[in-house]
């Protein structure tokens, strides 16, 4: 067994760059690898000769799984930034392992019975190698995909007040929205009252709409319904004899924004659920 592996691993290494390359044209021209149709073919010949020369270095390992590692996560980095799909990178494992094979029978290593009964058994430690590294470079990729997530999320995330306070977050946020209310309360009979105008100060009634459409989602639009009926019944009390349509389109457009910032908020939400 070990004579043959040691036979397989020798032809490996002595034609690793044969080999590579007979994958980088089928994998540049495969219809379930698209996006390798672009990228420089020294660069996936490259890819191919780093694989093939893990094998001794992986047989020879204490621990496979973690020499393994050395290729899988530089090999998942690598195609990541390229913006390559990680089903296209695992098929493209899958066509690795299908050349290797390919080109061993091809070679004539298989003579006798024994020796055929030998390959099985190093194909299917050879399918156990292949196996490590298609789980590193997925878990891989779903470390890259959940980094740049939370990355683009982040301005978010402190806007949302997440993470660091706690149960102490829900109780600020409510503190700092009663606290826009009453401002807004206040502005609003100062403008209606005292100043006897529907001058635009509710272009400040957007900072509490969309502070509670991050912070609550859908449920934000009740603040800027609180608002809309405010604007219009104070509206109606102090200010007789000028035309409602302002503060109509005004009310109005605070609840589309409300609206539209919740729903969107919702969406993000699950994506974060998901990662």
């Amino acid at each position: 067994m070990q004579a043959y592996a040691a036979k397989l691993i020798d032809v490996i290494e002595s034609k690793a760059t044969n080999i590579s390359g007979q994958w980088a044209d089928d994998v540049m021209t495969h219809k379930r690898t698209p996006s390798y149709h672009s990228l420089p073919k020294d660069m996936v010949i490259n890819q191919g000769i780093n694989f093939y020369m893990l094998f001794r270095r992986m047989s020879m390992a204490e621990n496979p799984y973690e020499e393994a590692k050395t290729f899988s996560w530089q090999y998942a980095e690598d195609l990541y930034k390229k913006k390559i799909p990680l089903q296209e990178a695992t098929y493209a494992l899958m066509l690795l392992r299908r050349h290797l094979w390919l080109y061993a029978e091809f070679q004539g290593l298989f003579f006798t019975a024994l020796e055929k009964q030998q390959a099985v058994e190093s194909l299917n430690r050879t399918i156990l190698l292949f196996d490590y590294v298609s789980y590193q470079v997925i878990e891989k990729y779903q470390e890259l995909i959940i980094g740049s997530v939370e990355r683009r999320l982040g301005a978010i995330k402190t806007l949302m007040m997440k993470g660091r306070m706690g149960s102490e977050g829900g109780t600020l946020k409510a503190a700092l929205m009663t606290i826009f209310l009453l401002c807004a309360c206040l502005l609003t009979y100062y403008s209606h009252v005292t100043l006897k105008t529907e001058i635009l100060f509710t272009h400040l009634f957007y900072i509490p709409v969309i502070f509670a459409s991050i912070w609550w989602g859908k449920k934000g639009i009740f603040t800027a319904l609180f608002l809309g009926v405010l604007i219009l019944t104070s509206h109606a009390l102090f200010l007789t004899g000028i035309p409602f349509s302002g503060d109509i389109v005004r009310a109005g457009m605070l609840i589309v924004v409300g609206g539209v910032i919740g729903w969107l908020m919702e969406g993000i939400k699950k994506v974060e659920e998901m990662y």
